[in-house]
């Protein structure tokens, strides 16, 4: 009995769990004016391994972000990210990618 066990448990182990969806951020800058400024906000979170794309609507001051599937971003450490560029944060909304 104890053998089916172990056995149903490797099995269950080696099915590849589904990963989180990738999220959508929208962050909301206050700042953000001039394609010098929408470049370095690009260029630093192209550097990021957690963040699969990134574009930077300068009429809307939006800074737009497709984070990786399982990515943990938080919106205090992108804040963080954000003010440390030199720009103010307004507001971060997230939803689930399809």
């Amino acid at each position: 009995m104890r053998a089916i066990l172990v056995a149903a448990v490797l099995a269950a182990l080696s099915v590849p769990l589904a990963a989180a969806p990738a999220q959508l951020v929208t962050v909301k800058v206050n700042g953000l004016v001039c394609d010098f400024c929408a470049r370095s906000i690009e260029a630093m979170m192209k550097r990021r391994t957690d963040v699969e794309r990134v574009h930077v609507d300068l009429d809307r001051g939006e800074v737009h972000l497709t984070l990786r599937p399982g990515a943990t971003l938080t919106d205090p450490q992108l804040a963080r990210l954000i003010t440390d560029s030199g720009y103010a944060v307004a507001a971060i909304t997230r939803e689930a990618r399809p």
